[in-house]
């Protein structure tokens, strides 16, 4: 198989792989009585492979560093860390997430990426992932999420018709998009830049673009 057959079989099959590995985790997390030990890793599993396929789809509209996509997969698992206190006892409400499961948590590390122009794409990362692991917690019902805490404790809940439709959608959205041929090229701006560099530079890959050499990158250059 030559390689470029064997690139194209890779972009279909990470979506399938991912859709799959997210759905029989999530599966499976339902089916057993709730564990840390026992579905606590089941239900990390699953949340990494939603937001890796979450994921996938936006790196089709936006073109970021690696570190971005990094903060996001952590920050999806990286969250529940939150919920030691509640299995030490230390939280007075223990049949409700607590309440940094919430969009006040986002709007903090929002404001964080607006601010620092250093750490702007990790923290950007951060808040996608954080709301790809809220979106999946929504839709594993009881005790469902605070997600307008402070403003509101109404907890919000789906069942998992939400969490497979959110399955199904992505992975025919990148199916879809790849299937077309995008993003053929790419357009980043470098926001910030480094001492010394411009703030603003635009990279264009030219690669595949029609009449355009495989090493041509540059608009001129053979």
């Amino acid at each position: 198989m030559r390689s470029g057959d064997l690139g194209s079989v890779r972009l279909w099959a990470y979506p399938i792989l991912l859709a799959g590995v997210a759905c029989g985790f999530d599966a499976v997390n339902r089916r057993l009585e709730f564990g840390l030990l026992s579905t606590g890793p089941l239900d990390e599993v699953a949340h990494l492979a939603t937001a890796a396929l979450g994921l996938l789809v936006l790196a089709c509209f936006i073109d970021v560093p690696r570190r971005f996509y990094v903060a996001a997969l952590v920050a999806s698992v990286a969250i529940d860390l939150d919920h030691i206190p509640l299995y030490l006892g230390l939280l007075a409400d223990q049949n409700q997430r607590p309440v940094t499961h919430s969009l006040a948590t986002v709007a903090v590390f929002a404001g964080a990426a607006a601010a620092s122009r250093r750490h702007r794409a990790v923290l950007a990362g951060v808040v996608v992932g954080l709301l790809l692991h809220f979106a999946r917690d929504i839709a594993e019902g009881p005790p469902g999420v605070r997600m307008l805490w402070p403003l509101q404790e109404t907890a919000w809940t789906a069942n998992y018709w939400w969490f497979l439709g959110m399955i199904i959608v992505f992975t025919s959205v990148r199916l879809v998009l790849v299937s077309a041929g995008i993003p053929r090229a790419r357009v980043r701006c470098r926001c910030g830049g480094f001492r010394g560099r411009p703030s603003h530079t635009l990279v264009t890959d030219y690669r595949d673009r029609p009449g355009s050499g495989a090493r041509s990158r540059t608009p001129g250059r053979p």
